[in-house]
């Protein structure tokens, strides 16, 4: 399993640290203002191609919206961005199956238009934090930054610190794989996890929270106990709720946003990768 996956865990890393030399601030600026219909389907796409995770898709977050970007936006990149990049792409792709990779992206940008369009309709008020405040200039320093360089040797040393941060929650990830596939009955799987019931989708996505340590890690996990029963929409709805829900993300995210956003957010969270959970089968 560790030999398969592991062609497609460097591929992916090396995409995603190769796209970070773009000037992701700049770029987000120009395309959510914009109409916000508009804005938000070019925030949920920008944030699917970003290879930011949460920790560095929150201070981008927060320099939009100082810069006075509406916040609806900003909610659908995080979003995006929190559950897809490239990487993940590549490595579900790799571990699992390209029509998994596909799904999985198409219901993470259907989940980000969704709650985009859904705090459009919500005061922000109700939303940001209170002891936010705003450039007077708008967003004239984001146009003006100046564009980035690629440095092949700082690129280098990035792949390998990445590789060297995410490696042992791989192999984690592939022993307990291993384990599910040699240990755990496929008859238990199968009951607990299988397609087409609500209780079993659910389970998947909650289990997906604390599996879910570090991008992609979980793969080779999911892969097994596909093999041993588990049905593709609660294999979904595993890979949409992990990322997200886990402590270290909402935390990030408190700096922002207020905590009825967050209990919300959460909740449509989980409520949407249920319902997709329940279509794709």
């Amino acid at each position: 399993m560790l030999i398969r996956f592991l062609p497609y865990f460097i591929a992916g890393i090396m995409a995603g640290e190769f796209i970070k030399f773009a000037s992701w601030t700049k770029i987000i600026y120009k395309w959510v203002s914009k109409s916000p219909s508009k804005a938000v389907v070019s925030a949920s796409v920008i944030g699917i191609i970003s290879p930011l995770c949460t920790y560095g898709t929150i201070p981008i977050v927060m320099e939009l919206y100082k810069s006075k970007v509406r916040i609806s936006p900003l909610i659908a990149f995080l979003a995006a961005s929190s559950l897809m990049n490239p990487q993940l792409f590549i490595m579900t792709a790799g571990g699992i199956n390209l029509e998994m990779a596909i799904v999985r992206t198409s219901a993470v940008f259907i989940f980000s238009l969704a709650t985009g369009m859904l705090v459009f309709l919500i005061p922000e008020k109700y939303l940001v934090r209170k002891n936010i405040s705003f450039y007077e200039d708008g967003g004239c320093a984001i146009i003006n930054r100046e564009k980035k360089f690629f440095i092949a040797k700082q690129y280098l040393l990035n792949c390998l610190k990445n590789i060297k941060s995410i490696g042992p929650y791989l192999l984690v990830g592939v022993a307990i794989g291993a384990v599910v596939i040699v240990y755990v009955p496929q008859d238990l799987v199968w009951h607990a996890l299988r397609a087409g019931r609500i209780q079993s989708i659910l389970a998947g996505a909650l289990l997906g929270i604390p599996m879910n340590a570090c991008g992609g890690s979980a793969i080779p996990f999911v892969e097994a106990m596909i093999l041993n029963g588990m049905g593709k929409g609660t294999a979904l709805a595993f890979f949409i709720v992990g990322p997200a829900l886990r402590p270290a993300p909402l935390m990030a995210m408190a700096a922002l946003f207020t905590p009825l956003l967050l209990l919300g957010y959460g909740v449509f969270l989980v409520f949407s990768s249920v319902i997709m959970g329940l279509i794709y089968v």
